[in-house]
């Protein structure tokens, strides 16, 4: 019998531990890392670009509420200012001609009916903001005219002596003096500022 003088016993145990060795740790492919790599970045990249978009929605939305909100509050400050103007108007109509009655006490009385301005406060009903003014002052206006209404028309009709219904009315325009026209003023005035403030100017 003839022996390969090649083959020992250890040659063959290497062997075998080379073969268990590649089968512990089989050899990587480089192509399959290629496309492993690949996809990773194609996954990191479309959340960035998510993110992206929703962090850029976000930050436009919160201009779009921010130049809404101030846009309102420009309207608003000309929306009031416009109304104390008019009442202010209308309450020195009022005391001109209350003081012309108690003095003269024209017997005609209806043709001096005041002539009082009323075309910031109708055209309000239709304005969307005019619920944003504080309720107080939407009152006390409110008042103010129908106040100043009812007494000229008792005065008219002769339910009121002419001094009396004159004194009232000097009543009236005193409260709306006292505490409509600056309360209504410090608003809108708080307004302008609060524009200014984001560099928004308004004629005062």
């Amino acid at each position: 019998m003839e022996i390969n003088s090649n083959t020992s016993p250890k040659s063959g145990l290497a062997h075998q531990s080379a073969t268990a060795a590649t089968k512990r740790f089989p050899q990587l492919d480089n192509g399959e890392l290629i496309k492993t790599s690949f996809w990773i970045s194609q996954i990191f990249m479309i959340i960035a670009t998510v993110i992206g978009v929703y962090l850029a929605a976000q930050e436009g939305l919160s201009q779009a509420i921010t130049f809404d909100n101030l846009t309102n509050k420009q309207n608003n400050y000309y929306l009031r200012q416009a109304l104390y103007d008019e009442v202010n108007d209308n309450v020195n109509i009022i005391n001109e001609y209350a003081d012309f009655v108690a003095s003269k006490a024209p017997y005609d009385i209806k043709n001096h009916h005041p002539v009082m301005a009323n075309f910031v406060w109708e055209n309000m009903r239709y304005s969307p903001y005019t619920l944003e003014t504080p309720s107080t002052l939407l009152s006390q206006t409110r008042r103010f005219y129908m106040q100043s209404a009812d007494i000229i028309d008792k005065m008219e009709k002769r339910i009121y002596g002419v001094k009396y219904g004159a004194g009232l009315l000097k009543t009236l325009t005193q409260e709306v003096s006292d505490n409509t026209l600056p309360a209504l003023k410090a608003n809108y005035t708080a307004l302008a500022d609060e524009l200014k403030r984001n560099d928004i100017f308004v004629d005062r």
